[in-house]
């Protein structure tokens, strides 16, 4: 497992909005996991998850590192569904310098990675929680887990053979649509630029599945870089909260009831895909390195 730094934050103000005791660790992002994707309306940062799909999270650095989005768009947006982008459909013939990669749905359980449940019942899962800030789901009786298709989630796009996913992303901008969990292979998550993606162009999903046929009317992808290879000064930084503290659990249990004072009947239960483990920009450097969680 790659070390990754972690740092004790001050009183800050997370980009989900929600502020995190001043006594709290965060986990700061490795930049040869950080993607940095720039749009026309701003920039995007999301997160590979290698733990989970390594062969999905290396090709897609590869191609970030060849830059091979650059200039292209994203060509088939649904609202309420997914922001899929790349060179167009049938990305294995397209791309035959890319071949197709085996499916990675899901990945065995095992020690190496530290799950902290959520705690409430789930209607696509047997158990569902978070990884190092991941929303992941687990089934003991097969020995798997896997990244849920919440909103944000970055994944692979493929045909109907489970093994034709080779170059074409796609981003979940509506609601969960879990019913992808362990059919497409997930890789990562936005951790910040949600907002841009959000203002895509859409295409009619009653034509060609919501391609957007008139190409001019494609939103470009400016440009794609993973932190690791821009100059330090210029490169992003950002911090993921440790989702196995206990802030990230009084977190969790302000989201069941966020106003007390307004809301007169509450639910026990959570949606794990109705809130994101928050991140920071951190405010200073990293002062010790712990294994990623």
């Amino acid at each position: 497992m790659r070390l990754l730094s972690v740092v004790s934050a001050g009183l800050v103000l997370a980009l989900s909005g929600s502020a995190i005791a001043d006594d709290e660790t965060w986990r700061e992002v490795d930049p040869d996991d950080l993607v940095v994707m720039d749009l026309s309306y701003g920039r995007v940062l999301m997160e590979l998850a290698p733990d989970f799909a390594p062969k999905h999270a290396e090709r897609f650095r590869a191609l970030v590192r060849a830059k091979f989005y650059d200039g292209q768009s994203f060509y088939r947006v649904i609202d309420g569904f997914v922001a899929q982008g790349g060179i167009g459909e049938g990305d294995d013939k397209k791309a035959p310098e890319w071949p197709a990669l085996k499916a990675e749905f899901d990945r065995p359980i095992d020690d190496d990675v530290t799950f902290t449940k959520l705690g409430s019942p789930d209607l696509f899962a047997n158990e569902v929680g978070h990884v190092d800030g991941f929303p992941v789901g687990r089934d003991w009786k097969e020995g798997r887990m896997w990244i849920l298709h919440c909103p944000g989630t970055l994944a692979m796009a493929r045909d109907n053979d489970p093994d034709t996913g080779g170059t074409e992303f796609y981003v979940p901008i509506g609601h969960g649509p879990r019913r992808l969990d362990r059919n497409l292979t997930a890789f990562g998550r936005v951790l910040d630029g949600m907002q841009y993606l959000q203002k895509l162009n859409r295409g009619d999903p009653k034509v060609e599945s919501g391609v957007i046929q008139d190409a001019s009317k494609r939103d470009p992808i400016v440009r794609v870089q993973m932190a690791a290879d821009m100059p330090k000064g210029e490169r992003p930084r950002i911090q993921v909260v440790d989702t196995t503290s206990k802030g990230f659990a009084a977190f969790k249990d302000q989201r069941r009831n966020p106003a007390p004072e307004f809301y007169k009947k509450v639910s026990p239960n959570l949606d794990i895909c109705a809130f994101n483990a928050q991140v920071q920009v951190p405010s200073g450097e990293p002062v010790k390195k712990s294994k990623r969680r």
